[in-house]
């Protein structure tokens, strides 16, 4: 039989065809192979830096939260109702992410927002000490005397006027809302989120059972060989992958890594099984074995009367594939014929087109993705700039405060130092203003300052720096100003309010004290001084301006 032409034909078309079609398999599937492979990698890298941004971005407002709710703190003095309707606000303000907030004076004294006490001798919760360089500080889960669940402590400092630790302000965080967080970002199929503390205990974990029971360590586990290694690159690298095998799933799995920038030690892991990367590039592969089975059968039947027709077009069209996947060519001319040759021309071009499409998904989704960051990060910036806007400016006169004057004395007097300018500090205080509220009640007496405060606004200069010091006191930086200077134009305001007719209060007069900076000198004495100046004015019949017995108004 072999002894035949046509058997020789047909034996040896059907091993060229063999031949072809294994070559042309393996071609597709060792280059196609790690394309995708390098392009899922990169696309959950990215997943798990997004989730991980996330986390982060939540955990920075949750401190912004407790920054601006602490400075309330100072004033408390013990007292238990003030302190559980500051804690009460806290826990409204952080919504569904605290379920409990904690205040700790400096006697150790622990408040919760419930009205428990007890002594605050948990390790993980920082006092005295313990605060030094630090602005916050995120606890891993522990688990709370007051609650039935694991919790987050997110803290932050109380500081004096002396900066000195004066009390804690924290906020609890339910581990159960860690998954709810990651479930905000869709992960492609067959992969999943979790998440690991600094000592390596999983916090968040699809399987319940691994909450707070298994850990992530540089030991070698039987049940996951290879996921030690993970577990030492993500000590050493904030971002990364890597490979291992889950035995009792008896599954090859690729996981990819970031840590989180404001949880310090704590690692979200993104793991997806191996077979699903590949599953698109299996199916094609399938599919083209399928038609290439098929078209040899069609093949072995005719192949005698068709040898020399068909010899040219396979040639052909081993060469166009060849083209197109060592060339990494997006355009497959094909052979365009109505015989078993074009049918196999239209798959390999359709197996490239859904190759194609594959890609482009995988980078359609990395660019939504990363707009979805950006998005979250645009409403963040907005959240931040409100804060900064309630930290800084006092709710009722608008005008800056004395946390926010504090803050920008220093640049200004840097400022003034630099330029060798004459810089003159004013304190004003509103006569009798106790008298004010005890005849017209404090809503009179908050009109009074609004008007008084809006006055002064009106009337100083962009450049001049002007802050509540605190109650009926105000003090006022002038840039570039004399004693001299200061003094005429500070008196002339003064006159000026004093001939203003204020609603249900006739007449409102005030006090100004004045000194203008001296040489390297520091800005308390500056301001006793400018005090000193106040209380002789007072003194000496109030209504009046008094600038620092040794600088006269005729300086110049």
């Amino acid at each position: 039989m072999f002894h035949s032409i046509k058997a020789q034909i047909i034996t040896i078309y059907s091993i060229v065809i063999i031949a072809f079609t294994s070559l042309l398999l393996l071609t597709i599937y060792v280059n196609e192979k790690d394309k995708v492979l390098e392009l899922e990698l990169k696309n959950s890298t990215k997943i798990s830096q997004m989730h991980a941004t996330k986390l982060s971005q939540d955990f920075a407002q949750y401190i912004g939260m407790l920054k601006v709710l602490s400075g309330d703190f100072k004033a408390v003095h013990n007292d238990q109702e003030t302190i559980h309707r500051l804690l009460q606000r806290l826990i409204e303000a952080g919504g569904d992410n605290f379920i409990n907030a904690i205040y700790i004076d400096q006697a150790l004294n622990l408040t919760d927002a419930n009205y428990n006490r007890m002594k605050a001798l948990h390790p993980l919760l920082l006092t005295g000490k313990d605060w030094d360089g630090k602005e916050f500080n995120i606890s891993n889960p522990i688990n709370s005397s007051f609650e039935t669940k694991p919790v987050i402590m997110v803290s932050v400092p109380i500081r004096n006027d002396k900066n000195e630790w004066s009390g804690t302000v924290a906020a609890a965080v339910p581990i159960d809302i860690l998954p709810k967080k990651l479930a905000s970002i869709k992960l492609g199929q067959g992969s999943y989120a979790w998440l690991a503390d600094a000592e390596g205990l999983l916090v968040s974990h699809p399987d319940p059972s691994f909450i707070m029971r298994n850990r992530a360590t540089t030991e070698e586990n039987p049940d996951y060989p290879g996921f030690n290694e993970v577990v030492k690159q993500a000590k050493l690298k904030n971002n990364g992958y890597g490979r291992y095998t889950d035995l009792i799933l008896d599954e090859s799995k690729i996981v990819t890594y970031s840590n989180i920038t404001y949880l310090p030690g704590w690692v979200l892991y993104v793991t997806t099984k191996e077979s699903e990367i590949f599953d698109g590039i299996y199916e094609i592969l399938y599919n083209v074995i399928i038609i290439a089975m098929l078209l040899m059968i069609v093949f072995l039947v005719f192949v005698s009367q068709l040898a020399n027709k068909v010899t040219k077009p396979i040639v052909k069209l081993t060469q166009e594939v060849k083209s197109v996947v060592n060339s990494n060519s997006d355009y497959f001319h094909g052979i365009d014929s109505k015989d078993e040759i074009g049918q196999l021309s239209k798959a390999f071009d359709s197996s490239f087109r859904k190759i194609r499409t594959h890609t482009m998904h995988l980078e359609k989704m990395v660019n939504q993705r990363t707009q979805e960051i950006a998005t979250k990060n645009s409403l963040l910036s907005e959240q931040n700039d409100q804060l900064e806007e309630l930290v800084s400016k006092d709710p009722l006169t608008h005008l800056y405060n004395r946390r926010a004057f504090s803050r920008l004395l220093d640049k200004e007097l840097a400022r003034a130092r630099r330029h060798k300018s004459s810089v003159t500090l004013a304190i004003l205080d509103i006569d009798h203003f106790k008298k004010i509220n005890d005849a017209y009640g404090h809503n009179v007496g908050d009109e009074v300052l609004c008007r008084f405060a809006n006055e002064l606004s009106n009337n100083m200069r962009v450049e001049d720096l002007i802050c509540r010091w605190g109650g009926e006191e105000f003090v006022i930086l002038l840039w570039e100003a004399t004693a001299s200077s200061a003094f005429r134009h500070m008196d002339e305001i003064r006159e000026n309010i004093a001939n203003l007719q204020f609603d249900t209060v006739d007449q409102v007069t005030f006090s100004i004290g004045m000194a203008t900076m001296r040489h390297d000198e520091k800005f308390k004495d500056w301001l006793h001084r400018a005090d000193d100046a106040l209380y002789k004015a007072k003194e000496t019949g109030r209504n009046r301006t008094v600038i620092d017995c040794n600088q006269p108004p005729n300086e110049s």
